[in-house]
């Protein structure tokens, strides 16, 4: 599923976190698609706009950039480098493949906080893959789940802590839960042929 279909229906200047097989491409025009892209030429080659220097330090880089190639920039450069081309060109969807993944602590506190800003004070729609929604789930408004490129759940922020619940919750214990809410009484067991043994003793006796 194209990332621009998943989000077509949704408002606009939020911050999405998406989570699946999701195509990152897409014919849509009007998003950035921000990824450890490589280029011809230097930095200043392929930003080419007088806004070069300051899109650059919006992603925490310096005008040092300008002469290096892409050979000479690490994967997180890249995707940064990606970025400040996104805010030059002035998309209004910026799509994040794993930006994260190489920042430390500081530099992701950093883009937080630029997420943020771009999705309400300058009114972009952020959107943000992941395989680690706990990463994101403080700057996420909504969280779209993708299974064989078909929307299987959305979470919005204050359904959260019932989804993490649900997904870090063993299932020997949503099962214990689901017969209590049965009104049927038995203990909690740590093995699922215990459960399965109490259960039966149960059908019996019943």
């Amino acid at each position: 599923m194209e990332v621009a279909h998943i989000i077509e229906n949704k408002d606009t200047s939020k911050i999405y976190g998406l989570m699946g097989n999701i195509d990152l491409t897409t014919n849509y025009a009007n998003y950035g698609i921000i990824t450890d892209y490589r280029f011809n030429g230097t930095v200043g080659e392929y930003l080419n706009s007088s806004k070069a220097k300051d899109a650059l330090k919006m992603v925490l880089l310096d005008e040092s950039y300008l002469d290096k190639k892409s050979i000479s920039c690490s994967i997180s450069e890249l995707k940064r480098i990606s970025l400040a081309k996104a805010f030059i060109m002035g998309k209004d969807y910026i799509v994040l493949n794993y930006f994260l993944k190489e920042l430390n602590y500081q530099e992701k506190t950093y883009f937080y906080r630029l997420f943020k800003r771009l999705a309400y004070d300058y009114h972009k729609t952020v959107i943000i893959f992941t395989n680690d929604i706990t990463e994101f789930w403080n700057i996420a408004d909504e969280f779209i789940i993708v299974d064989k490129y078909k929307v299987i759940n959305t979470i919005s922020k204050d359904k959260y802590f019932d989804f993490i619940h649900e997904v870090n919750t063993p299932n020997i214990i949503r099962f214990i839960d689901l017969i209590k809410n049965k009104n049927i009484s038995i203990s909690y067991y740590k093995e699922e042929s215990e459960l399965l043994k109490a259960i039966y003793r149960i059908k019996e006796s019943s």
